[in-house]
This record gives C-alpha cells, structure tokens and sequence, in this order.
C-alpha cells in the first residue's frame, strides 16, 4: 500500500492508519498522511525552523481533534443538538525524560481538557457526552492508560 492509501475503516471492527515520514534535518519531520502534509518542528529554542508545531502540541491537538468528532457523533446519535463548541488542551509536562536526567514512566501527570459549548438540550444529555467520551475518544484512552490524569471540565451554555 502506498502512503496515499484511505484509511479503512471497519464498521466497529479494525482501521489501518499509515504515515510516511522524510526527516531533513535534526528537529524537521515531513509526515504524508493520505494527501495531506504535516510538517513538525522545534521552535528555535530548541534548535528548530518553527516550521510546524512540535510533536507533543500535536498529540494535545489531536486529543481536542479526537473529542470534537466523538462528541459530534455521539451527539447526532442521540440527537443532542450542539449550537457551538470549542476545545482547549493544555499538556502539563514533566521534562526530565526529554533531557535526559531520569526515566519519566508518564511525562504527562496532568492533561487539561476544557469544552465550552451551547445546547438547547439538557444536563443529563450532556453527561451522556462527557460519559460516552471517555471510553469512545481513542486519543482519550490512550493518554488516559498511559498514566496521565485527564481533568476535564465542561463549561456548557443551556438555552
């Protein structure tokens, strides 16, 4: 298969994702994603162009991603009606791993998920958001089983 091959997905069974990847220089990482490419780097701070975000921004971006399809899709399957919605993240990260100075078993103690929105439903609608979220958003789980404390808030606007 090459690196412009869809994903499959499989009705509730396995999907393949596949990323192609080019590494010009030390901090540059060019990632072929289906016909897309996503440039990572490091900001000059850290020896870098700050030609893309950095690899952990993108895993905290793909956590808001991730969110805002499940709890769409869930939504519409529940017909919750969302009026609005935005999603912020913030990564705290212990970096002595990334340096060098010790073995870190979870170099994200607090994972920071925020989502502000507007609904005509109610409360009870929205906790089966919030429920449903957390076992059904992969990127979710899995910074959850790495150790990482997820501390969610949900800032809903009911009208």
């Amino acid at each position: 298969m090459n690196a412009k091959a869809k994903s499959t997905w499989g009705g509730g069974g396995k999907a393949i994702f596949r990323t192609k990847s080019v590494c010009p220089n030390p901090t540059l990482t060019k990632v072929s994603v289906r016909d897309f490419e996503i440039l990572i780097d490091e900001p000059p701070s850290n020896h870098g162009n700050d030609e893309g975000a950095q690899p952990l921004e993108y895993m905290l971006a793909s956590l808001a991603g991730c969110s805002n399809v499940i709890i769409n899709k869930i939504a519409s399957e529940n017909n919750i009606t969302l009026l609005d919605m935005e999603i912020d993240v913030v990564g705290v990260c212990d970096t002595r791993g990334i340096f060098g100075i010790e073995a870190i078993k979870v170099p994200f103690p607090e994972v920071r998920l925020t989502i502000r929105g507007t609904t005509r439903n109610s409360e009870d609608d929205i906790e089966l958001l919030r429920e449903q979220l957390a076992w059904r958003c992969p990127v979710k789980v899995i910074i959850k089983e790495s150790g990482s404390v997820i501390k969610e808030t949900w800032d809903i606007n009911y009208v």
